[in-house]
């Protein structure tokens, strides 16, 4: 079971399954004054800028990179302290939570392996307690197989891009990413000017 989250559509690999990402750079601050903000894929990763007319806020935006969905999936938990089943409250291709009545100490090391119906299984070769309370822990996943990454960005995108959307036609630029790409362009042309300008820029090739 799980819920569908309306998104921006990723460049890389066509989904609609990217949302706003955290400013990491004075860089991003700039653009963002010009509409231009980061966005990162929840299915492939990508990171990218698109122009949005809305304004999007520092705190509200700026959150974890990715989203956890509501899923639902059985899970097999394995440690050198033992072994134990449950399944996940949420998702994502970063970490999950699970209910189960294992007591894994935060900052325990386990493998993890999610059942995902019809879908196949995804081994997490390494995941990180980050935290522990009565019938339920937090996971951050810190290794996992690029195929199995794969198959897990496939499941979750079911519950990411609402059905019945089409698929970007390859050749096709998105109107936004042309907006950008211009807007992008002209602000760096800017920048260029004002530092020859000053006589502080870098020297031209």
């Amino acid at each position: 079971m799980g819920v569908v989250v309306t998104m921006l559509r990723c460049p890389r690999c066509g989904q609609q399954a990217a949302r706003r990402s955290r400013r990491a750079s004075a860089w991003d601050h700039v653009l963002s004054v010009f509409h231009l903000y980061p966005f990162r894929c929840q299915l492939c990763t990508t990171r990218f800028r698109a122009f949005q007319t809305r304004h999007y806020s520092q705190r509200g935006a700026d959150r974890r990179e990715f989203d956890r969905l509501i899923v639902q999936v059985p899970v097999s938990l394995t440690s050198a302290a033992g072994a134990a089943e449950g399944s996940t409250v949420d998702l994502s291709l970063t970490g999950c939570s699970v209910r189960t009545e294992a007591a894994f100490a935060p900052g325990a090391t386990v493998q993890l392996r999610l059942r995902l119906g019809e879908a196949g299984e995804v081994e997490v070769q390494s995941a990180v307690v980050r935290t522990h309370r009565e019938g339920g822990l937090g996971l951050q996943f810190a290794q996992i197989a690029a195929v199995d990454r794969e198959r897990l960005g496939r499941y979750l995108g079911r519950f990411l891009r609402p059905s019945g959307t089409p698929r970007r036609r390859p050749g096709r630029p998105r109107p936004e990413l042309l907006a950008a790409a211009v807007v992008g362009a002209f602000v760096i042309l800017v920048v260029f000017l004002l530092m020859s300008r000053l006589g502080g820029g870098p020297p031209v090739r």
